[in-house]
């Protein structure tokens, strides 16, 4: 099933052929020719709006030349609190009996277009983003107005224009009926390979955090999604398709989407970037830029039901804007500490660096290239490459971190099945060496009952009993000798005390202790170790020393080492000889070795001394 889903990622991205497939895409995506721009024929004027001057006033203006034609037309104008009257001529055609006037801006405020044929006047509908939007009359989502033409008169045109919000989009196109169609229908193409692009690339990015169970990326998906939503708000297709009777959401939308969306991507890199501790301050702010999203949403949820407010989001751009400042300074620090890869911050950036030059720059009207390139076909040209880039991040990071994940778990696993083998190891030999211990301990007694329960004639009950008592002292010895109490430094002294006091009664030798071990936080473990060398090599003394004494020390020096002695003054033994007759010597010098100890043995005819020394820290 893993391989099966590590081969179905594999093929989501192909990286090179992808994203190069993608780029072209994005690049060509709105690259239709403007076909008929009239702005070389148009003059205009701006009047004070508190005038409040008729048509036919206009019209004289126009007569008495007062309207200026522009050779520079730019395609963005300030308008702000005047009226701007434009005029252009509408050449008489027998073959034609309406052009297509349109102006390229699904937020115009108001517009009304009134024309003159002869000494007569007319005007069509009235048209705004928000009441009489232009669908109603006409299936397209730009202001668009329906003007009949005149097969002898010409028709002189005037368009009055009110926007007080900001920048107004003066795009113009007159048109026939087919080429009028004919665009309309390229961009719907075009726009809708777009739509598909979005909506493909949520649902891969979906798919891959379900699939991966990487949930955070949801939010990634998330963002994509407000994208979505603020292209088809941006381009008019929402208010023509969606919500054309919602005021709120019709003139709210574009904002709340980009609050929902950069605090989506905020919890994505919170979350997702899984920094360290060092990078705490980093992730802060990314915690801070959710919190303060999330508090600019809950002011347009009141703005939903209480309404006013009215100006807020000129706070709120303002905000978005310096959150996000912080976070592309936020991703150069992460890509200097090679936290993220560079192309991160390079996809981070490209989108603000579309709308800075959208806000900056104003094409000229007569430069169709330029007009294709800017303002708001730049940002999403850019925002197609930044998905694009992320998508190849998220896919990276998730695939090498559980590829990682399963290459841990092998090691795991492998050191897993080698512990079991040492335990086995391990425990196969305590076994024969409980055998071995049960049989020269044990052994001995029962063939000496045997024989006096055989020969009848000296089986007296003194005798029998004797062996018995010896059978049932070393059974104890060897019994106190293999128990393995749990051992810490609170009890490591109790313990050793315990078993001298368990030994002395049951042995020949007198075993004499000192330990003065105090105030020292020793590890368990070598703890462990101690009280187990201590056995071995009492347990050694007491089976071939042949001494009468057995004399344990263990003592301190300087709060740096811990000092054990364990001398008898039995026969003595040969180390090499002792070693491989299997004294436990061997079992001594490995656990000194794994407490980074010294062991040093000296063994003469007249008894033997041990003494190892052992660090109380590493």
């Amino acid at each position: 099933m893993q391989k099966n889903n590590h081969t179905l990622v594999q093929s989501l991205i192909k990286k090179n052929r992808i994203i190069l497939l993608l780029l072209l895409f994005s690049i060509t995506l709105f690259s239709q020719e403007v076909e008929t721009n009239i702005h070389a024929k148009i003059s205009s004027i701006e009047i004070e709006k508190s005038k409040n001057l008729k048509i036919d006033k206009i019209i004289v203006k126009y007569e008495n030349n007062a309207f200026i034609k522009n050779k520079n037309v730019k395609i963005y104008k300030n308008i702000g609190s005047k009226t701007l009257w434009v005029h252009f001529p509408i050449i008489s055609s027998k073959k034609e009996n309406y052009l297509y006037l349109t102006n390229s801006y699904s937020y115009l405020y108001s517009g009304k277009l009134y024309f003159k044929k002869g000494n007569k006047i007319d005007s069509l509908q009235h048209i705004s983003y928000n009441k009489n939007f232009p669908h109603k009359f006409i299936f397209y989502r730009d202001p668009v107005w329906k003007i009949p033409t005149d097969s002898v008169l010409q028709t002189d045109a005037f368009l009055k224009i009110n926007n007080e919000h900001g920048r107004s989009r003066l795009l113009f196109h007159l048109e026939t009926e087919n080429q009028f169609l004919k665009r309309v229908e390229t961009e719907y193409l075009i726009y809708g390979l777009f739509i598909a692009f979005l909506t493909s690339m949520i649902l891969i990015v979906l798919f891959f955090a379900i699939l991966k169970k990487e949930y955070i990326v949801i939010f990634y998906a998330i963002y994509i999604t407000t994208a979505l939503i603020e292209f088809l708000a941006g381009k008019g297709l929402g208010v023509q398709f969606f919500w054309s009777e919602n005021s709120f959401i019709i003139d709210n939308i574009r904002i709340i989407s980009q609050i929902i969306g950069t605090g989506s991507m905020g919890v994505f890199y919170w979350k997702f970037y899984k920094l360290k501790k060092e990078q705490k301050i980093s992730e802060q702010i990314f915690k801070l830029g959710v919190l303060l999203t999330l508090a600019l949403l809950f002011f347009y949820v009141y703005k939903y039901f209480f309404g006013g407010l009215n100006s807020f989001y000129l706070y709120v751009q303002v905000i978005l804007q310096i959150i996000i400042f912080c976070w592309v300074l936020n991703h150069i620090y992460l890509t200097i500490k090679n936290k993220i890869p560079t192309y991160l911050v390079f996809a981070f950036v490209l989108p603000l660096l579309a709308i800075i030059i959208g806000q900056t720059t104003n094409p000229n009207a007569n430069n169709s290239l330029w007009i294709k390139f800017s303002g708001p076909n730049l940002y999403y040209i850019f925002l197609s490459i930044e998905i694009i880039l992320f998508t190849r991040f998220i896919f990276d990071s998730v695939i090498n971190t559980q590829k990682k994940y399963f290459k841990l778990k092998k090691v795991s696993d492998e050191l897993k099945y080698n512990f079991q083998n040492k335990a086995l190891e391990i425990q196969h030999k305590e076994q024969n060496k409980l055998v071995s211990n049960v049989h020269d301990t044990f052994g001995g007694y029962l063939e000496a009952l045997k024989l006096r329960l055989l020969h009848k004639t000296e089986n007296t009950p003194e005798k029998i009993q004797e062996i018995l008592d010896a059978f049932y002292n070393d059974y104890r010895y060897l019994l106190n000798s293999l128990y393995a109490p749990k051992i810490n430094s609170g009890n490591f002294i109790d313990s050793l005390t315990e078993f001298c006091e368990k030994l002395n009664p049951l042995i020949e030798q007198e075993i004499k202790y000192i330990f003065n071990v105090k105030n020292i936080n020793l590890p368990q473990e070598k703890c462990l170790h101690l009280y187990r060398i201590i056995s071995e090599l009492t347990t050694n003394a007491i089976k071939y020393s042949k001494s009468s004494e057995i004399t344990i020390l263990l003592h301190q020096e300087n709060n740096k080492n811990i000092i054990l002695e364990v001398t008898d003054n039995g026969i003595g033994f040969d180390e090499n000889s002792a070693s491989k007759k299997g004294f436990g010597l061997k079992n001594v010098k490995e656990r000194t070795q794994q407490m980074n100890g010294v062991l040093e043995i000296e063994a003469t005819k007249i008894g033997v001394k041990v003494k190892i020394e052992v660090p109380i820290n590493e």
